[in-house]
């Protein structure tokens, strides 16, 4: 329902009634609050920086939209409805595991990565309420970015911390924020459960067996994330010990360090896990074939594995939700005796859960990269 959608007369009298009824069991201040809301369309929230913000009301919210792909995974889950737009265009490959309707929307950007937000589409696509998701604590630059869209746009901007150790809040908060308690709950339970169940049993690995890897990113597997990126964080959540560890990001890559196949030969890891060739222009099929690697270890061995990205890649970008789904994973590779699960079905239970998406074994496994 739009904020300026007429007021009729039942309609007034249906919501004055509501709001009478709700000063009457809470109290005349909280009746005055209900009032307030009806004839507005809008109440307070306060956002996960400590900000009040007003937002729609659940009844007036029709359209939001958000500063990232990582907050629009969160999104599609709990209320694709809602959404405006997309935050990043999606191959044909990622919309046959997102929510139905997703290939219809319009592109309208992102601030990820030094990107734009037009202010003015905003306006003219009717958003109500923009939302800005961390994966990580929030910075004074999330804060900055969001006052700055919120002042040029005339909208509301509401952040969220995402981090892994607070799924449940995060979903919680994001519930009451878009009305949808309900659904919010269901998904909190649910990634909770996810994050105990693989911390409890990874932490069951002896220090001394926990897999050495390496996170081979780029083309040629050169890049990598340290212990200190957001982007290694799944990782460190299925117990991996990172060859890498403590390699300093490169000035100008964000969190991402360049490295020399000297570094990686003298580490050895055990187990490499690479962006896939194909659809992300990573190296897995190269550091296979590549004569520079042949002593490591994990070549050697058959341990390099490409991390599947269909519709989102699993343990790195965005940084968001999806990542519950690659603790499973990372846990199961690197710990099949402690974390034994059948991927496929889980998978499967994701896509369902999550993506708004009941998915074949045959699609599951395509997904993991099974097939052939």
């Amino acid at each position: 329902m739009s904020t300026n959608a007429p007021l009729s007369r039942r309609r007034f009298v249906q919501g004055a009634a509501l709001a009478l009824a709700a000063g009457a069991a809470g109290g005349l201040a909280s009746g005055c609050s209900a009032l307030d809301e009806f004839f507005t369309g809008e109440r307070v929230l306060t956002d996960d920086t400590g900000r009040n913000v007003a937002i729609p009301t659940p009844s007036a919210l029709s359209k939001v939209y958000f500063t990232s792909s990582l907050a629009q995974v969160f999104c599609f889950t709990l209320a694709p409805d809602l959404v405006a737009g997309t935050a990043v265009a999606f191959t044909s490959d990622q919309l046959e595991f997102l929510p139905a309707g997703t290939g219809d929307l319009p592109f309208m950007g992102s601030l990820s990565q030094g990107g734009d937000i037009d202010a003015a589409l905003l306006k003219n696509q009717g958003v109500q309420l923009v939302l800005s998701i961390s994966g990580t604590d929030l910075t004074d630059v999330n804060l900055a970015d969001a006052l700055a869209l919120q002042d040029a746009s005339g909208i509301p901007v509401f952040l969220i911390d995402g981090s892994f150790d607070r799924i449940g809040d995060t979903y919680r908060l994001l519930g009451d924020a878009l009305g949808r308690p309900e659904r919010a709950e269901e998904l909190a339970a649910y990634c909770e459960r996810i994050y105990r169940d693989v911390t409890q049993a990874v932490s069951g690995v002896p220090k001394s067996q926990r897999v050495r890897y390496y996170f081979a990113e780029g083309p040629e597997g050169l890049q990598t994330e340290p212990d200190t990126s957001q982007h290694s964080l799944a990782f460190q959540v299925a117990a991996g010990s990172n060859v890498a560890a403590d390699t300093p990001p490169t000035p100008g890559r964000s969190d991402m360090a360049d490295v020399t196949i000297g570094q990686i030969r003298a580490w050895d890891p055990e187990v490499i896990v690479a962006w896939d060739w194909q659809s992300r222009g990573g190296a897995d099929q190269f550091i296979r074939a590549s004569s520079a690697w042949q002593d490591v270890s994990a070549v050697k061995n058959g341990r390099v594995y490409a991390m599947p990205h269909v519709p989102f890649p699993f343990c790195d970008r965005p940084p968001g939700v999806n990542r519950f789904l690659g603790i499973q994973w990372l846990a199961n590779l690197f710990y099949p005796g402690y974390y034994d699960v059948d991927m496929v079905e889980v998978v499967r239970d994701f896509c369902s859960t999550c993506y708004w998406r009941d998915i074949s074994r045959a699609q599951a496994e395509r997904i993991l990269g099974m097939e052939g």
